[in-house]
């Protein structure tokens, strides 16, 4: 049986990546920052990558949900072997690095920081590194906007969006709904 380890369990990307490690076999020890509770194939552990409690030595795959710079600093310094290590960042490391805004170009530098210093870490230990730059996550309920729109648009069983097509084309993949039904 495959032996996962994953921070960030507890989180909008983490819960549903433990939903698919379990069904696909894999037995998982994850990290949160609160208390959780073990279930068959999970154990969980309290702390964070600061304060990290006693892990096991060797893992398959280690899976980080959370903070990539901080991640990947820990993973540098860990002596936990894994031949695989996969990191959640964002594509904001490429699409806000021109930004306007000092704070926008100050997270794109920690994203890309970030995966410099996981790919860095990764190259002498022989391990295969992977970061995923997803756009927008949303579904499973937890974030403050994009859920409470697709619940509106799922109610009244249409989505408008007011940018121009073209403006949003290249960035943005869209569920378009059918639209509002004429008034009688």
């Amino acid at each position: 049986m495959k032996h996962a380890l994953v921070f960030g369990g507890s989180g909008q990307i983490g819960l549903p990546l433990l939903q698919r490690l379990s069904h696909a076999g894999w037995r998982v020890t994850a990290i949160s920052r609160h208390e959780q509770f073990d279930r068959p194939g999970l154990h969980w552990l309290q702390g964070d990558l600061a304060q990290m409690p006693e892990l096991p030595p060797r893992v398959d795959a280690i899976f980080s949900c959370g903070p990539l710079l901080k991640f990947a600093q820990w993973y540098a310094q860990s002596g936990i072997e894994a031949t695989r290590v996969i990191a959640f960042g964002s594509t904001s490391a490429e699409t806000k690095r021109g930004s306007a805004d000092a704070e926008e170009r100050r997270v794109a530098g920690e994203l890309r920081e970030g995966e410099a210093a996981l790919f860095a870490a990764a190259q002498p230990r022989s391990d295969a590194a992977t970061v995923l730059r997803p756009t927008l996550i949303y579904g499973a309920g937890r974030d403050a906007t994009l859920t409470r729109i697709a619940q509106l648009a799922k109610r009244l069983k249409y989505f408008r969006c007011r940018a121009a097509p073209t403006a949003c084309a290249s960035r943005c993949t869209w569920t378009i709904w059918p639209t509002p039904p004429s008034p009688r």
